[in-house]
């Protein structure tokens, strides 16, 4: 039996709208995980990664900065 390891895409910007940007893709959730937070970490906003096959978000994260006493 041949295992496949899934791929995942990972964009900047939020699902859904028209402005998200491809950044790549990664195989196997840790590793676009990992990549997701590399790309925030060097550049705060939001991004998200969504499954090759579903298209289903399944991991996001927002390091947008906020200014202080911005509610």
């Amino acid at each position: 039996m041949v295992h496949t390891v899934p791929v995942f895409d990972i964009f900047s910007g939020r699902f859904g709208e028209k402005n998200a940007v491809w950044l790549g893709a990664a195989q196997g959730l840790a590793e676009a995980n990992g990549a997701m937070l590399r790309f925030a970490a060097k550049s705060p906003g939001a991004y998200f990664v969504s499954s090759s096959d579903s298209r289903a978000v399944v991991a996001s994260v927002d390091t947008t900065l906020k200014a202080k006493g911005a509610a």
